[in-house]
């Protein structure tokens, strides 16, 4: 049986190279026996409502953006109450969190990771509301 992967992807971010690498970050999902469903983000804000909506009709949650993006979606999802692996695929200008974590900077490489990887845990923190 296929697994769902929900691809949260910002086609604005960093120089929008993410959107020239779609097809084959979705392929690599796809032959990971994934069916993918893409949500493009058009305001701040989307990837946390994606990330919260959806986290329970889902089995991997994938990230294409940059650190704005993922922290949006790490957001939504821990708002949603469920534990979900997040998949990050850095896309933005920066990519510190990416860094942090020895990701690729190669978008297909990372989208490998992504959809084949080990999952591990990591801490996250929240300040304010």
């Amino acid at each position: 049986m296929k697994k769902k992967a929900l691809i949260i992807m910002n086609p604005c971010s960093g120089t929008k190279r993410a959107n020239k690498y779609l097809t084959d970050i979705v392929e690599t999902f796809t032959v990971n026996d994934y069916v993918c469903t893409v949500l493009t983000t058009t305001k701040r804000g989307d990837g946390t409502l994606y990330a919260e909506k959806y986290a329970g009709k889902t089995d991997l949650i994938t990230c294409i953006g940059g650190d704005g993006t993922f922290n949006e979606v790490v957001s939504g999802l821990l708002h949603s109450g469920r534990k979900v692996p997040i998949g990050y695929i850095p896309a933005g200008s920066t990519n510190d969190f990416s860094k942090t974590l020895r990701l690729p900077a190669n978008l297909c490489k990372a989208a490998a990771i992504a959809a084949a990887g080990e999952p591990f845990a990591c801490d996250m923190g929240q300040f304010n509301d």
